[in-house]
């Protein structure tokens, strides 16, 4: 996994490239720290990036949502791949999570 954090209109936004597997866990909760310390009342996750992500990633991404709702902050995912999409899909992700599609 890689990542970089960009600050936009809308607030700031974790830009994932890569893969995100449950050996990035350490280094995505480094990430969720420098997004969270942003103070901001919403945030984003680009997953444009992303060519895959295991089950585990679906983890790390309820533990930046119980995180952001215990910051007040709310968490837009947006732009997933095709293969990550189909994952957050069978997930039923969009009832957790507001997802913009590309």
């Amino acid at each position: 996994m890689k990542y970089r954090i960009v600050d936009e209109e809308n607030g700031p936004t974790l830009v994932l490239s890569d893969q995100l597997l449950f050996d990035h866990r350490d280094l995505f909760d480094t990430a969720i720290d420098k997004l969270l310390a942003r103070k901001q009342p919403k945030v984003a996750v680009d997953m444009a990036g992303l060519s895959y992500m295991d089950s585990a990633g679906l983890g790390m991404l309820l533990t930046l949502r119980d995180r952001a709702d215990r910051a007040n902050v709310t968490v837009t995912l947006r732009k997933p791949s095709p293969e990550v999409a189909e994952l957050l899909d069978l997930a039923c992700f969009d009832s957790l999570f507001t997802i913009e599609r590309a």
